[in-house]
């Protein structure tokens, strides 16, 4: 996993899951976002700080906190070790590969998509 994130690239791909209807997990941006931060630290605490660097630029301020009580720590998808601080689940390393793979297809289905608008 890249030391950086690509945020841009993240919201085309969530956007184009929320074009197919999907608006949870791999349709939302926080979602992978969050996600991606916990999965780049795997084996260490990765603090809340670390994670609104990236989705300070995409989300509001209150709704990180929110989703990581609501969504991440209720489906078990990361604990929280200390204040501030959470580690990624072997459920959370599940949905980190998924949203990984969503990727993959996001890029295919583009590339596909690219190669028919040339054919005559």
């Amino acid at each position: 996993m890249p030391d950086k994130i690509n945020l841009d690239f993240e919201k085309k791909v969530a956007e184009f899951y929320q074009s197919l209807g999907i608006n949870q997990g791999p349709g939302d941006i926080q979602y992978r976002i969050i996600l991606l931060v916990l999965k780049k630290n795997e084996g260490e605490i990765t603090e809340f700080a670390e994670i609104r660097k990236y989705t300070d630029k995409v989300a509001d301020r209150g709704s990180i906190g929110s989703k990581m009580k609501t969504v991440f720590q209720f489906e078990g998808l990361a604990e929280k070790v200390q204040r501030g601080g959470y580690v990624i689940t072997d459920k959370g390393l599940i949905a980190a590969n998924f949203i990984k793979e969503t990727s993959v297809f996001y890029k295919r289905t583009k590339k596909m998509q690219t190669m028919l608008e040339r054919l005559p």
